[in-house]
């Protein structure tokens, strides 16, 4: 059986729209950016804008509804300026306007002070959110990413008060 290439230069989770996929998807970004020999400040940057796109789909997209999927797609890309990645999370929940943030709601902010570009692309069918990320030289002998594709499936169970005697 020959052997299958895989495109590492490309990411792909599709989790549920819980509260745990923002672990998950952090843990499986940083293994890819690590294995383009990103620089740890600017994986950390990445990272936490990603999570900050996760998190707020889990928790506003789907608020008060089941929870559908969040998927998160990526591509890097090498040019004259180094190497950059470009990110969209999507998920199929409704959008909420940002109200008074109080002392919360600075996602979006942190993700603007995180990344080179950020869009919110609201809609009928859920929310896009692209991030692209400042350039970073390119570590020398590294041009992909040392790592395999997997697919991660997670199922979680709610219970309700009625299933749990409370």
């Amino acid at each position: 059986m020959a052997p299958v290439e895989r495109d590492t230069n490309t990411f792909r989770v599709r989790l549920l729209g819980v509260p745990a996929s923002a672990s998950i998807v952090r843990e499986r970004l940083r293994a890819w950016l690590d294995g383009f020999g990103w620089p740890e400040d600017e994986v950390d940057d990445v990272v936490l804008a990603v999570h900050e796109a996760v998190s707020n789909s889990v928790e506003h997209g789907y608020d008060g509804r089941e929870p559908g999927e969040v998927d998160v797609s990526g591509l890097r890309s090498v040019d004259d300026d180094g190497q950059r990645v470009r990110l969209l999370v999507r998920d199929d929940g409704r959008w909420r306007p940002p109200g008074d943030p109080g002392y919360r709601g600075r996602g979006i902010a942190v993700m603007r002070g995180c990344m080179a570009q950020v869009q919110v692309h609201p809609g009928d069918d859920g929310t896009a959110v692209v991030l692209v990320s400042r350039p970073v030289p390119v570590a020398r002998g590294r041009s992909a990413a040392p790592m395999t594709v997997a697919t991660v499936q997670v199922r979680i169970r709610v219970r309700g008060p009625a299933e749990t005697g409370r």
